[in-house]
């Protein structure tokens, strides 16, 4: 069978995107990671690229600003996330299952996720103001996750998606925060056991 002819320049630019595609993520990894150790102020540009193990000068041609590689970390750790959500439950035990993923994210030492999140949460609304619209925008994608988890279990799903979202983040930045004292399996029982509450009222 003939196979197919591409012209030389074709797959010059196929490579190039994909060199590309595979420099943005080497980058925005290792945001996360110092993110999720060294917090807000020790996740340089200069940092970020030794952490990839690439040059300052990739980060700032690939993102323009530490803001926009902010930005995109904010969107890849929310794509990251919903990966692991069962897509085939609905109802309280969707609620269940994103409960369980999101705590047990809190926990997993080896994905600093959900510590980079936080740090951008907290930063987004203190000193970096132009972190706010990811920010915004990851809440509202949640909330939109939650309410079609809930259905027409709840007479306001808009609202119960709010305090759903409010559980989650706020039982997250408690254990951040406090590990020794917030039991973080009781707090995820008793998240479930409001949940079912609030959908039932």
């Amino acid at each position: 069978m003939r196979q197919p002819y591409y012209p030389e320049r074709m797959l010059e630019r196929r490579t190039q995107a994909e060199r590309r595609s595979d420099s943005q993520a080497r980058l925005v990894a290792a945001a996360i990671r110092l993110l999720g150790t060294r917090g807000y102020a020790g996740a340089s540009l200069a940092e970020i690229g030794r952490e990839a193990g690439l040059s300052r000068g990739l980060v700032n041609h690939h993102f323009g600003s530490k803001e926009a590689c902010m930005r995109a970390v904010v969107t890849a750790i929310r794509e990251r996330a919903r990966a692991h959500l069962s897509s085939d439950l609905r109802g309280v035990a969707a609620l269940d299952d994103l409960f369980d993923v999101y705590f047990g994210g809190l926990v997993d030492r080896e994905d600093p996720s959900a510590r980079a999140l936080y740090v951008l949460l907290v930063e987004g609304i203190t000193a970096t103001p132009g972190l706010r619209d990811a920010i915004a925008e990851t809440n509202m994608v949640v909330r939109r996750l939650i309410v079609e988890m809930i259905g027409d279990e709840a007479a306001d799903p808009d609202a119960s998606a709010v305090v759903v979202e409010g559980i989650l983040r706020g039982v997250a930045l408690q254990w951040l925060a406090d590990p020794d004292n917030v039991e973080l399996a009781a707090a995820t029982d008793a998240a479930k056991a409001a949940v079912r509450g609030l959908l039932a009222a």
